[in-house]
């Protein structure tokens, strides 16, 4: 029997992530690039998107978060390979001096939280017909370690404003990193 839903994927953000922002999470805090920008471009390119409509549950993952890892030799068969990953991202923002220190252990959390939880190991079901649908694990660890940095963000690069800071208690609450980008 086909089911026409996919259970447990991540639940889509609560609109109100996005609502009421008068600031973007780049005006906070100055976070290092951790992918060079020619692969993001190229995976955009390839996998162009609709975003979902606001509170609707997808059936799969970010395709270009997928392709990042795939193109970066961090992901295949639906697991992300953490030692490559971590040397490509420290590679990339490890000798940012104000980030450096945090990205350790900020990768090895969220490779532990995203691995383990059921929601984003959830077989995904395609959105275009024709290929296969792509993993929800490259867009839930790019956003874990996004998300954590944004909120570890050290003074020397925070803009400490009452905007920035709703941002980052939109975070606590459950929000995605990617629903505060505008």
């Amino acid at each position: 029997m086909i089911r026409n839903e996919v259970l447990p994927q991540p639940a889509p953000d609560n609109p109100t992530c996005a609502e009421g922002n008068t600031k973007i999470a780049k005006d906070c805090c100055r976070l290092p690039s951790l992918v060079d920008q020619t692969i993001i471009n190229r995976c955009a390119t390839e996998n162009p998107t609709i975003a979902p409509a606001p509170s609707v549950r997808r059936t799969e993952g970010c395709c270009i978060a997928q392709c990042v890892l795939i193109t970066l030799n961090a992901f295949n068969n639906n697991t992300i390979d953490r030692t490559t990953l971590k040397n490509v991202l420290w590679k990339a923002a490890g000798l940012d001096r104000n980030f450096g220190p945090l990205l350790n252990n900020t990768i090895d959390e969220c490779f532990t939280v995203i691995q383990n939880n059921p929601a984003f190991t959830a077989t995904p079901v395609p959105s275009v017909p024709g290929r296969s649908g792509c993993s929800f694990l490259p867009e839930g660890f790019f956003n874990c370690v996004k998300s954590s940095l944004f909120q570890h963000c050290p003074a020397a690069v925070w803009n400490d404003n009452a905007e920035c800071r709703q941002l980052k208690q939109k975070l606590s609450t459950g929000c995605s990193f990617s629903s505060l980008m505008g």
